[in-house]
């Protein structure tokens, strides 16, 4: 699968793996919604940032399906969060 893009979200302070979005597949609005999650991630808004990646996932499930890479990147953002 070709993806058109790939952004990284690295969250180096978590000690973990970074965010992986892919530009394609799920959607713009699922890579614009992870933005938000990095964004609320250093801004220290961890109660938003879980929110907004929860609606990230229902995105992914819509646009992909529940089997699909995207969703597996939904839901490791949100291990990572958590």
């Amino acid at each position: 699968m070709r993806y058109a893009a790939t952004v990284v979200l690295a969250f180096a302070s978590l000690g973990t793996a970074p965010l992986v979005v892919h530009a394609q597949g799920a959607g713009i609005e699922w890579v614009i919604l992870n933005r938000e999650v990095e964004e609320l991630y250093l801004a220290g808004e961890y109660d938003r940032a879980v929110v907004v990646a929860h609606k990230a996932l229902q995105v992914a499930e819509r646009n992909v399906g529940p089997d699909h890479p995207e969703v597996a990147t939904s839901l490791e953002n949100l291990v990572d969060l958590y």
